[in-house]
This record gives structure tokens, sequence and C-alpha cells, in this order.
């Protein structure tokens, strides 16, 4: 339902009932009007653009690594940092195609 507004004082117009109808009347002024309260609204559909991300491979997957699972030739770096202050960064690569992740540096 849309909002309505009385025409002499501009101050919105509250539904009242008088016999049985449904009318709109001002608070302030006394205003009464007897459109019809109720409206429809067609709200238009979304309309998809665009392809959108391939699921098949992984956009971000830049480095030149083989995967031992599948043999795609790349993969995305994810560096999980360090959990101690004493050890080295841990490295994962994550295959860009079959999202196998590997354990890289050191000691693997």
């Amino acid at each position: 339902m849309t909002l309505k507004f009385c025409q002499k004082c501009k101050t919105l117009l509250s539904p009242q009932k008088k016999n049985g109808e449904v009318f709109l009347k001002c608070s302030k002024c006394g205003f009464e009007s007897n459109t019809d309260l109720t409206s429809r609204e067609n709200i238009p559909k979304k309309e998809k653009v665009g392809k959108g991300i391939s699921k098949d491979e992984n956009i971000f997957a830049t480095y030149e690594h083989k995967c031992s699972k599948c043999g795609y030739d790349k993969a995305q770096v994810l560096d999980l940092g360090i959990s101690y202050s004493d050890e080295d960064n841990l490295f994962l690569v994550k295959c860009g195609k079959c999202g196998f992740s590997e354990r890289v540096g050191k000691d693997s």
C-alpha cells in the first residue's frame, strides 16, 4: 500500500472504518478521502548478466605447480603464516582444477 497525504495540510492520512467501509482520514484537519486502499506493484525479475565465474578452474591459480592428484599445472599459493616464532611460514598450493592442497616448504 502506498502512503497517502492530506491535500489540505499535507499530513499522513490514516485508514478509518465507518459503517463497514474503509476510508482515509486526516487526524489534523479532518479531511476524508474514499480512494481505493489496495494497490498492486509488479516487480520485474532480475536479468542474469554475464556467465559468472567458472567452477571448473580457479582464476587465482597462476603459480606453476603440477598437481600430484590430477596433473593440472597451475595452482594458487596460500600463505598460512607462522604459528610459533621459531617456525617457518606454512605455504600451501591449491590445485586450480580439483582443489587438492599440498604443503610446500623446507620439510615437504
